[in-house]
């Protein structure tokens, strides 16, 4: 009976989500944001997800009933699907973890509500009788992760970048399942050498006695967040504020977590993952705003790599046009065959100091337009990784036209 009951509600709860999908769905073809929650808890599984329910019930009701803003949502675990509706702004309200949250405060569609009081990391583990005890050991070995968007696969995928390799590099073969649950089997039989997983998924095992161990853990991220699109006015995000604060949920982690003041400053650091640019470039010297600044007063060459129109917009003072032609994927391992950069208007002497700039840390340009320049055989190369908006940032002078 007991699990007729069960099928019962999770049919009921489907159909919800259903019903709620095709309106978000609907939404992102209209350029007004649909009054909508969009609540993507994270990778667990549907008993996870009907336990979390009626408390996110009591939650939603509690903050839009003040704020005056429509109180059906959708639960979702489609990480890339909630990526593409941060950038776009096509619901009102997102609940999800630190790598959808800090995209949509970035894109500006958005203004914070909230965060979850638990933050987050990353584990790498593997079977206590493997021997691999490091992100270096675990080179060649297969990894399981839960999804392409998921945040455990966006830190391991922004940690990989960050060290100069790729998921796809580093490891021999990458394997996907639905639910982070289901990734403790796959690494008992066999399927795979390591796993990613949230610290608080790993810690679970560990407390049920399962033959695991830590290899590594990324540095900490914001837990679970809530962010309300600007279009709601702010008297009604304030309210919202208000509603939500002090609340309760179930987390993963098997206990509840509570809600407080979201400071967008906490999403710095996984801002710079995923597929933004490597944070260091062996043969360059990496330079801030600042540092840029001096050398271009000094008479360093300083070339930009973006679009003429871009360039045309508005561009560091003092720098030249040298767009890259990029073709490749933006990735360590890029296929520079598919890209093109006129060389010929670098300087003919390949000991004078140059310097690349593009348009901010999730730009490639000036990645791959360094790398290209000491395959030429220069030799002292620097590169404004932070671009035209770290420039901008610093208040330091533009040219345009």
């Amino acid at each position: 009976m007991k699990q007729v009951r069960f099928a019962r509600v999770l049919g009921r709860l489907l159909a919800v989500c259903v019903t709620l999908g095709v309106a978000f769905g609907a939404a992102a073809e209209s350029a007004a944001p649909l009054d909508r929650w969009l609540i993507n808890t994270g990778e667990h599984g549907e008993q996870d997800k009907l336990t979390m329910y009626p408390a996110w019930t009591r939650v939603v009701e509690g903050a839009s009933k003040p704020a005056k803003v429509g109180s059906a949502f959708l639960f979702s675990s489609d990480g890339t699907q909630d990526l593409f509706v941060s950038r776009g702004g096509t619901v009102s309200v997102i609940v999800a973890p630190a790598h959808i949250v800090g995209s949509a405060l970035r894109y500006g569609h958005y203004l914070p509500v909230a965060v979850a009081s638990r933050r987050i990391r990353v584990v790498l583990a593997t079977l206590k009788t493997s021997g691999i005890r490091s992100f270096a050991d675990a080179k060649g070995k297969s990894l399981g992760v839960p999804g392409q968007d998921a945040i455990a696969t966006y830190l391991m995928r922004g940690e990989a970048n960050a060290a100069g390799t790729t998921l796809k590099q580093h490891f021999s073969n990458i394997y996907y399942t639905y639910y982070e649950g289901a990734l403790l089997n796959a690494l008992k039989f066999g399927t795979v050498d390591m796993v990613a997983v949230e610290d608080a998924m790993f810690e679970r095992w560990v407390a049920k006695g399962e033959p695991v161990a830590e290899a590594m853990r990324t540095k900490e991220a914001p837990g679970l967040g809530i962010v309300a699109h600007k279009s709601l006015g702010k008297s009604a995000i304030d309210a919202m504020r208000d509603g939500v604060a002090g609340r309760s949920v179930p987390s993963s982690s098997g206990t509840n977590v509570t809600f407080q003041s979201l400071d967008p400053a906490a999403y710095e650091y996984v801002a710079t993952l995923g597929y933004f640019t490597p944070r260091l470039l062996d043969g360059t010297e990496l330079v801030n705003a600042k540092k840029a600044r001096e050398l271009a007063l000094r008479g360093v060459a300083f070339f930009d790599g973006r679009t003429e129109e871009e360039f045309r917009t508005g561009r560091p003072a003092g720098t030249r046009f040298l767009p890259y032609v990029e073709r490749s994927a933006k990735e360590t391992d890029y296929d520079a065959s598919k890209d093109d950069l006129d060389v010929s208007k670098l300087p003919a002497d390949k000991n004078q100091e140059i310097m690349f700039t593009c348009g901010g840390p999730e730009c490639w340009k000036s990645y791959k337009s360094a790398r290209r320049a000491m395959k030429e055989g220069y030799k002292r190369i620097y590169w404004f990784r932070g671009g035209i908006k770290e420039w901008q940032d610093a208040n330091l002078p533009i040219d345009k036209g």
